[in-house]
């Protein structure tokens, strides 16, 4: 039996077991008396399990002995067929201050801590290191495309190509180079490219094929040109190419950068209960709670689904007033009354408080915060009463991240085309999707918000909690401009649009179909 553990968790799953972990595994498969094909499905099971939990590549008898107590010796494993509790591990949301700090050390190749606690009052490197991760963490996925992975004997005929850094082309004239860095404008009216080794001005002037997506300032670039008088003549400009998230977990397989808790649940039944109860997310934004008509398209909402299986939930994304919180002000009382009055609509539908989970994440007209990013939950002041008529609420971060049975999704609010469109350093192509452009410069960029720090500033500590990376299986982009769905690179992109000041409008998000729906209350 012994040869069977180890063909499951060293072959298979490339875990090392220690003498006494091994010794409880065939302890347990004798007092139950498995047969070999229990054995390995209870094997894999745990093993799985393990991996998901991240506890490392060396099982040890003290925590394997919590995990075994915690997985059935049997291998039946019942799954509810009504559907899944919305507050078990089933649904879990994660606050941006509560991702795990993980940067990406070149030396080493894998992820580490680079501080034990991130503290919005970081210090000045944190601002230096936040840009130096991002480069990093990029050209490492950069150099595992295969159009930068080394040529094999196998495969002669194919071509690659090589990154070069800034230090390396002093007094190489003439020759071509492609780089890798970002866009920064050192001095005035003049585009420059760094990367870890040093500057150069850039000359875009004679770009002649230029990839779909935004470039900003911050923004990290692929050029291609040539240097001619200590100048970089540009003549091919692109983004970094994406990754898809399998890739990104077959190269880190033990490391869980989308944070938050893991279930102890496989895949096959995370999927039996995705199968099971696949009524759909339902997810709107800019719902302005003082708005008497955005209350009466709720109530239509509320009951609409109320003849139905209740959704499995509801995303609330800000701003939750139809204009600024202004602190010491009426708005206070105003505002803590509207989250109530939501709160008694909400308790008017029994079924939904009771099954449905409801999610908050805040946008810039809510308090409070500073004006960085990540910005903070709503307070429980506000939130208190209808946190008290509804079973299973979360008020969140923006951004914040959700985990749904094998689904990986993360909501961000913010107005960001807008902004991204008035700091493009380059005009995007005419008579092209600009939406399309805004989701392939989030996921190729690796980040929400890929804008210098004094447009839209981040806190230095916590832009780990910015990233998109592994790509998520769906990402909410909630903007006010025209909603829109979009897929990209296995991942499927929403912006719901505006509720209150539009016609209604929300998605409905399938997960089994890994769809989504536009719909819209009408108007009465």
């Amino acid at each position: 039996m012994q040869s069977l553990i180890y063909k499951v968790f060293t072959r298979k799953y490339s875990l090392s077991l220690q003498a006494d972990a091994l010794v409880l595994l065939s302890t347990v498969i004798a007092q139950n008396e498995l047969s070999t094909v229990e054995a390995t499905k209870w094997l894999e099971l745990l093993a799985d399990t393990w991996t998901k939990r991240e506890e490392g590549p060396l099982v040890e008898a003290g925590p394997l002995e919590e995990l075994v107590a915690a997985v059935s010796a049997g291998t039946n494993t019942s799954v509810s067929t009504r559907g899944a509790d919305p507050a078990s591990d089933v649904f879990t949301v994660t606050s941006a201050f509560d991702i795990p700090p993980l940067w990406y050390d070149p030396s080493s190749k894998t992820f580490t801590h680079p501080f034990s606690k991130a503290e919005i009052l970081s210090s000045a490197e944190a601002k230096a290191s936040l840009f130096r991760q991002r480069y990093d963490l990029l050209k490492q996925r950069v150099l595992r495309n295969e159009n930068f992975t080394p040529v094999l004997f196998s495969d002669h005929d194919r071509r690659f190509r090589t990154l070069s850094t800034i230090d390396s082309l002093q007094g190489r004239e003439g020759e071509r180079f492609l780089l890798l860095g970002m866009l920064a404008q050192l001095e005035e009216g003049k585009l420059f490219l760094e990367d870890r080794a040093g500057s150069i001005e850039l000359d875009v002037t004679s770009v002649g094929k230029r990839a779909h997506g935004l470039f900003t300032e911050s923004c990290f670039v692929l050029v291609d040109g040539c240097v001619e008088d200590g100048v970089f003549r540009v003549d091919e400009i692109g983004l970094p190419p994406p990754e898809t998230r399998d890739v990104t977990r077959n190269a880190f397989p033990n490391v869980n950068l989308f944070g938050g808790a893991l279930s102890l649940r496989t895949n096959a039944q995370l999927r039996e209960i995705e199968l099971a109860t696949d009524n759909g997310l339902v997810i709107l934004s800019d719902v302005w709670l003082d708005q008497p008509s955005t209350m009466r398209a709720l109530r239509v909402l509320f009951d609409g689904f109320s003849h139905s299986e209740p959704p499995i939930a509801f995303i609330f994304v800000g701003d939750f007033s139809s204009r600024p919180f202004v602190a010491g002000s009426g708005d206070t009382t105003q505002y803590r009354d509207n989250m109530t009055a939501l709160g008694q609509l909400i308790a008017g539908f029994p079924e939904i408080a009771r099954t449905s989970h409801f999610v908050f994440v805040p946008g810039a007209n809510d308090p409070w915060g500073s004006g960085a990013l990540p910005k903070p939950r709503i307070a429980e002041y506000f939130s208190s009463k209808l946190e008290s008529r509804v079973s299973h609420v979360t008020f969140a971060t923006n951004p914040c991240r959700i985990r749904y049975c094998a689904h990986e999704i993360v909501v961000f609010r913010e107005d960001l085309l807008k902004r991204i469109r008035r700091n493009c350093v380059l005009e995007p192509e005419e008579g092209t999707d600009v939406a399309k452009h805004l989701v392939r410069t989030i996921i190729d960029q690796g980040h929400l918000c890929p804008l210098p720090q004094r447009i839209r500033p981040v806190y230095w500590a916590y832009d780990h909690a910015m990233r998109v990376y592994p790509v998520p299986d769906v990402l909410v982009l909630a903007d006010r401009f025209d909603a829109y769905s979009v897929n990209y690179e296995g991942c499927h992109c929403i912006n719901p649009g505006s509720f209150s000041s539009g016609d209604f409008s929300f998605f409905m998000y399938y997960p089994v179909s890994r769809t989504s729906q536009y719909s819209k209350i009408p108007k009465s």
